[in-house]
C-alpha cells in the first residue's frame, strides 16, 4: 500500500472544504432530481397519472447527468492542487528527498484525489437505487451509466493531478484546468457542429459526419452517458458501440499522459 495515500486522506477528511464539496454534491443532487419528480407528477395531473416506470426513468437520467455535470467539474477542480500546494507550501523538496520516487509520489497523490471522486459518486447512488425500484429504466443501464460517469470523473482527476505538477502555483493549475475543461467539454463539439454544418450539402454527409464525430465528439465527458439514453429510447448511438468504446480508450489515454506529466513536474524539482 502506498504510505502517502493515508496521508493524503487523513489530510482531505480534516478539510472543511471536503464535506462542503460533498453537502454541495448531495444537495445539487437531490434538488434537481426532486424538481425533475415532480414536473412529472405534474405532468400527470393534467392527463394520465405518471406510471412508476415513468418517475423510474426520471429520476434515473435526472440524477445520471446531475452525478456526471458535477462530477465534471468537482473531481478536476479537487485534484487541480494536489502538486502544487506541496510547492507553495515548501513542503515538495522534503516530499522528493523521501525513500519515495517520483512515481510512488504521483500515484499517492492520484489515489488520494481517485478516492475524493470515488466517493463523490458513491453519493449518488441512493438516488439511483431508488429509480432502480421505480423501474423504466433497465439495471444494467443505470449502473453502466454510473460506471461511465466515475471513470470519467476518475480521467480528469488524473488530467488536473498533471496539470497540477505541470505549473507550480494552484491559481495557475485551476485556470489550466478550467481551460481544458472548457475546451474538451463545449468548444471541440461546438467545431465540429459548425464544420459539419459547412461540408453539408456536398453528398458525403455519412462519412464525414462519422469522421467529425471521432474527432470532435465521440471522447467527450458525456458521451457514453448520451450514447446509453439513445439506447434506451429505442436510438443507436451516431458512431454505434463502436464510438463508445472509442471514448473509454481516448479516456485511458488521456489519464495515462496526466500521470506522465505528474511524475514529469516531480522531476523537473530535483533536475
Amino acid at each position: 500500500m502506498n504510505p502517502l495515500l493515508w496521508l493524503e486522506l487523513r489530510v482531505r477528511v480534516r478539510e472543511r472544504r471536503l464535506w462542503v464539496i460533498a453537502g454541495f454534491f448531495v444537495l445539487m443532487l437531490a434538488i434537481i432530481s426532486g424538481l425533475a419528480m415532480a414536473v412529472t407528477r405534474m405532468d400527470g395531473w393534467h392527463g394520465d397519472e405518471a406510471s412508476p416506470a415513468v418517475l423510474g426513468q426520471t429520476l434515473t437520467w435526472a440524477t445520471l447527468y446531475c452525478q456526471a455535470g458535477l462530477l465534471l467539474i468537482l473531481a478536476p477542480l479537487a485534484s487541480a492542487c494536489r502538486l502544487s500546494q506541496e510547492r507553495e507550501q515548501r513542503t515538495l523538496p522534503a516530499l522528493i528527498n523521501s525513500p519515495l520516487s517520483a512515481w510512488r509520489i504521483a500515484l499517492g497523490k492520484l489515489y488520494g484525489a481517485w478516492a475524493f471522486t470515488l466517493w463523490l459518486g458513491v453519493l449518488a447512488l441512493p438516488f439511483l437505487a431508488v429509480a432502480d425500484l421505480w423501474g423504466g429504466v433497465a439495471t444494467s443501464t443505470i449502473w453502466l451509466g454510473f460506471a461511465f460517469n466515475v471513470l470519467m470523473g476518475l480521467t480528469l482527476s488524473t488530467l488536473a493531478l498533471g496539470l497540477s505538477g505541470l505549473f507550480g502555483r494552484s491559481l495557475t493549475a485551476y485556470l489550466a484546468t478550467g481551460a481544458l475543461l472548457f475546451f474538451w467539454a463545449a468548444a471541440l463539439p461546438l467545431i465540429g457542429t459548425l464544420t459539419l454544418a459547412l461540408i453539408a450539402g456536398h453528398g458525403h454527409e455519412e462519412p464525414a459526419a462519422n469522421l467529425i464525430g471521432y474527432i470532435f465528439w465521440f471522447h467527450n465527458p458525456v458521451y457514453p452517458s448520451i450514447a446509453l439514453s439513445m439506447r434506451e429510447s429505442g436510438n443507436m448511438p451516431p458512431g454505434g458501440w463502436a464510438s463508445v468504446i472509442y471514448a473509454l480508450c481516448v479516456w485511458v489515454l488521456l489519464g495515462a499522459g496526466g500521470l506522465r506529466l505528474a511524475v514529469h513536474g516531480l522531476k523537473r524539482e530535483v533536475y
